[in-house]
């Protein structure tokens, strides 16, 4: 197996963490304080960075700001994910239900199921996208 690094951005140019690799630390904390310390996280209503990137599986730490709405843009390229709130909460709906989630919470959801996750206040979650 070989290592993938990221690629530089705008946002991120000082240039490579790896994405894949045989074994990928991943420092939630330092992930969300770089997050909220970024032009992005300043300007928009959220800021994200991907953290684990393979063919069948996709980790990224997430920060919403009070009102930050996340969906998927096609639902039929969607697979399996988890939503976890690390701190803060947020409203999600999926399938005609909807529940609140805070720290320390969970919700699990099937493939290509449409759904919203608005956030309540300014949150920090970790979501994980599996194909």
């Amino acid at each position: 197996m070989s290592t993938r690094y990221n690629d530089s951005t705008i946002n991120r140019p000082w240039g490579e963490r790896p994405v894949d690799a045989p074994l990928v630390p991943i420092d939630i904390h330092g992930f969300t304080q770089q997050l909220m310390q970024e032009k992005a996280w300043q300007e928009n209503d959220r800021n994200a960075i991907t953290v684990f990137k393979t063919d069948n599986l996709t980790v990224v730490v997430s920060a919403l700001h009070k009102d930050a709405e996340m969906k998927p843009g096609n639902v039929e390229g969607t697979g399996v994910m988890t939503l976890q709130i690390l701190d803060g909460s947020v409203r999600f709906n999926a399938n005609n239900e909807s529940i609140e989630l805070g720290r320390g919470q969970m919700v699990a959801l099937h493939e290509h199921i449409p759904y919203t996750a608005t956030a309540l206040e300014e949150t920090v979650c970790l979501i994980t996208m599996a194909k």
